[in-house]
Protein backbone atom coordinates (compact mmCIF):
# COMPACT_ATOMS: atom_id res chain seq x y z
CA UNK A 1 0.00 0.00 0.00
CA UNK A 2 1.67 3.53 -1.05
CA UNK A 3 2.24 5.93 1.29
CA UNK A 4 0.38 9.85 0.61
CA UNK A 5 3.52 10.79 -0.65
CA UNK A 6 4.47 8.05 -3.07
CA UNK A 7 0.73 8.57 -4.36
CA UNK A 8 1.80 12.15 -5.00
CA UNK A 9 4.53 10.79 -7.04
CA UNK A 10 3.19 8.27 -9.17
CA UNK A 11 0.07 10.79 -10.64
CA UNK A 12 2.07 11.24 -13.69
CA UNK A 13 4.91 12.98 -14.99
CA UNK A 14 2.94 16.43 -15.21
CA UNK A 15 2.15 16.15 -12.06
CA UNK A 16 5.30 15.15 -10.54
CA UNK A 17 7.54 18.08 -12.02
CA UNK A 18 4.33 20.23 -10.75
CA UNK A 19 4.74 19.29 -7.11
CA UNK A 20 8.44 19.07 -7.45
CA UNK A 21 8.26 22.35 -8.70
CA UNK A 22 6.33 23.60 -5.79
CA UNK A 23 8.36 22.13 -3.45
CA UNK A 24 11.22 23.95 -4.75
CA UNK A 25 9.36 27.45 -4.90
CA UNK A 26 8.40 26.93 -1.35
CA UNK A 27 12.18 26.13 -0.37
CA UNK A 28 13.06 29.34 -1.95
CA UNK A 29 10.58 31.08 -0.47
CA UNK A 30 11.84 29.58 2.97
CA UNK A 31 15.01 30.87 2.97
CA UNK A 32 14.47 34.01 1.31
CA UNK A 33 12.43 34.64 4.76
CA UNK A 34 15.15 33.64 6.48
CA UNK A 35 17.75 35.59 4.71
CA UNK A 36 15.82 38.68 5.37
CA UNK A 37 15.61 37.98 9.22
CA UNK A 38 19.22 37.75 9.36
CA UNK A 39 19.43 40.68 7.56
CA UNK A 40 17.96 42.45 11.22
CA UNK A 41 19.99 40.48 13.39
CA UNK A 42 23.04 38.79 12.25
CA UNK A 43 21.48 35.28 11.77
CA UNK A 44 21.12 34.61 15.30
CA UNK A 45 17.21 33.89 14.62
CA UNK A 46 17.73 32.12 11.82
CA UNK A 47 20.75 30.17 13.59
CA UNK A 48 18.17 29.14 16.62
CA UNK A 49 15.41 28.24 14.27
CA UNK A 50 17.47 26.31 11.83
CA UNK A 51 20.54 24.67 13.10
CA UNK A 52 19.28 24.49 17.24
CA UNK A 53 21.65 27.14 17.96
CA UNK A 54 21.41 27.18 22.16
CA UNK A 55 18.46 29.61 23.59
CA UNK A 56 20.03 31.26 26.71
CA UNK A 57 18.00 34.39 28.19
CA UNK A 58 20.14 36.54 26.22
CA UNK A 59 19.35 36.16 22.77
CA UNK A 60 15.70 35.99 23.65
CA UNK A 61 15.86 38.88 25.52
CA UNK A 62 17.89 41.17 22.14
CA UNK A 63 16.01 43.53 20.53
CA UNK A 64 17.65 42.19 17.06
CA UNK A 65 16.51 38.41 17.97
CA UNK A 66 13.13 39.37 18.52
CA UNK A 67 12.59 42.10 15.89
CA UNK A 68 13.66 39.13 13.36
CA UNK A 69 11.72 36.39 14.96
CA UNK A 70 8.77 38.90 14.73
CA UNK A 71 9.69 39.92 11.16
CA UNK A 72 10.20 36.40 9.75
CA UNK A 73 6.90 35.76 11.72
CA UNK A 74 5.07 38.75 9.75
CA UNK A 75 6.72 37.45 6.24
CA UNK A 76 5.49 33.23 7.24
CA UNK A 77 2.14 34.04 6.85
CA UNK A 78 1.57 35.24 3.54
CA UNK A 79 4.12 32.30 2.82
CA UNK A 80 1.62 29.45 4.09
CA UNK A 81 -1.47 31.76 2.64
CA UNK A 82 0.13 30.59 -0.84
CA UNK A 83 0.96 27.22 0.08
CA UNK A 84 -1.60 26.09 1.99
CA UNK A 85 -3.56 24.70 -0.30
CA UNK A 86 -1.37 24.62 -3.38
CA UNK A 87 -0.48 20.76 -2.95
CA UNK A 88 -3.57 19.70 -3.34
CA UNK A 89 -5.21 22.31 -5.82
CA UNK A 90 -1.90 20.64 -8.22
CA UNK A 91 -2.50 16.86 -6.95
CA UNK A 92 -6.10 16.72 -7.10
CA UNK A 93 -7.33 19.20 -9.64
CA UNK A 94 -4.13 19.41 -11.94
CA UNK A 95 -3.53 22.90 -11.60
CA UNK A 96 -0.39 24.83 -12.32
CA UNK A 97 1.89 25.45 -9.43
CA UNK A 98 2.43 29.38 -9.79
CA UNK A 99 -1.56 29.21 -10.40
CA UNK A 100 -2.20 26.77 -7.45
CA UNK A 101 -0.31 29.43 -5.21
CA UNK A 102 -2.58 32.26 -6.37
CA UNK A 103 -6.19 30.32 -5.88
CA UNK A 104 -4.60 29.22 -2.38
CA UNK A 105 -3.82 32.83 -1.40
CA UNK A 106 -7.40 33.95 -2.50
CA UNK A 107 -9.43 30.91 -0.54
CA UNK A 108 -7.21 32.08 2.44
CA UNK A 109 -8.21 35.34 1.96
CA UNK A 110 -11.50 34.48 1.32
CA UNK A 111 -11.84 32.47 4.76
CA UNK A 112 -9.35 34.43 7.00
CA UNK A 113 -11.80 34.50 9.59
CA UNK A 114 -12.62 30.81 10.09
CA UNK A 115 -8.35 30.09 9.54
CA UNK A 116 -7.95 32.27 12.36
CA UNK A 117 -10.06 30.84 14.61
CA UNK A 118 -8.40 27.20 13.12
CA UNK A 119 -5.30 28.62 14.18
CA UNK A 120 -6.28 30.28 17.81
CA UNK A 121 -7.53 26.35 18.23
CA UNK A 122 -5.02 24.42 16.90
CA UNK A 123 -2.92 26.50 19.71
CA UNK A 124 -4.57 25.81 22.34
CA UNK A 125 -4.19 22.38 21.60
CA UNK A 126 -0.75 22.23 21.43
CA UNK A 127 -0.36 24.35 24.51
CA UNK A 128 -2.71 22.44 26.43
CA UNK A 129 -1.52 19.22 24.93
CA UNK A 130 1.89 20.09 25.97
CA UNK A 131 1.10 21.73 29.10
CA UNK A 132 -0.64 18.11 30.23
CA UNK A 133 1.94 16.08 28.74
CA UNK A 134 4.64 17.91 31.43
CA UNK A 135 2.53 17.60 33.95
CA UNK A 136 1.56 14.31 34.12
CA UNK A 137 5.33 13.04 33.38
CA UNK A 138 6.68 15.51 35.92
CA UNK A 139 4.26 13.74 38.49
CA UNK A 140 5.41 10.77 37.22
CA UNK A 141 9.24 10.70 36.95
CA UNK A 142 10.83 14.21 36.70
CA UNK A 143 12.77 15.92 33.76
CA UNK A 144 13.38 12.53 32.15
CA UNK A 145 10.26 10.96 31.79
CA UNK A 146 9.27 14.90 30.56
CA UNK A 147 12.15 14.77 27.27
CA UNK A 148 11.16 11.45 26.32
CA UNK A 149 7.04 11.95 26.47
CA UNK A 150 7.16 14.91 24.91
CA UNK A 151 8.69 14.36 21.63
CA UNK A 152 6.42 11.71 20.96
CA UNK A 153 3.38 13.60 21.97
CA UNK A 154 4.15 16.63 20.07
CA UNK A 155 4.48 14.25 16.81
CA UNK A 156 1.33 13.09 17.46
CA UNK A 157 -0.30 16.66 17.77
CA UNK A 158 1.87 17.66 14.93
CA UNK A 159 0.49 14.59 13.05
CA UNK A 160 -3.31 15.53 13.92
CA UNK A 161 -3.21 18.78 13.13
CA UNK A 162 -1.46 17.94 9.46
CA UNK A 163 -4.38 15.45 9.25
CA UNK A 164 -6.49 18.64 9.96
CA UNK A 165 -5.55 20.39 6.82
CA UNK A 166 -7.08 18.24 4.27
CA UNK A 167 -10.80 19.19 5.79
CA UNK A 168 -9.44 22.38 5.53
CA UNK A 169 -8.88 22.06 2.00
CA UNK A 170 -12.11 19.79 1.92
CA UNK A 171 -13.85 23.09 2.76
CA UNK A 172 -12.68 25.33 0.40
CA UNK A 173 -12.38 23.82 -2.66
CA UNK A 174 -14.20 21.27 -4.14
CA UNK A 175 -12.52 17.68 -4.03
CA UNK A 176 -12.61 14.39 -6.05
CA UNK A 177 -13.78 11.05 -4.27
CA UNK A 178 -11.19 9.09 -2.84
CA UNK A 179 -9.67 7.04 -5.30
CA UNK A 180 -10.97 8.54 -8.36
CA UNK A 181 -8.05 10.86 -9.30
CA UNK A 182 -7.18 10.95 -12.94
CA UNK A 183 -3.61 10.82 -13.99
CA UNK A 184 -2.35 13.51 -15.91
Amino acid sequence: MPTVMLVAFRAGQLRLKAMLLLGVLYALSFLAVMAISALVDGGGFAMVYLANAPITPEVVNDTDFQTAMWLTTIMYVPLSMLFWHAPALVHWHGVPPVKSLFFSAIACWRNLGAFAVYLLAWAGVFVAGAMLILLISSALGGNDLSAAVLMPGALLMAAMFFTSVYFSVKDCFELPEPGSEHQA
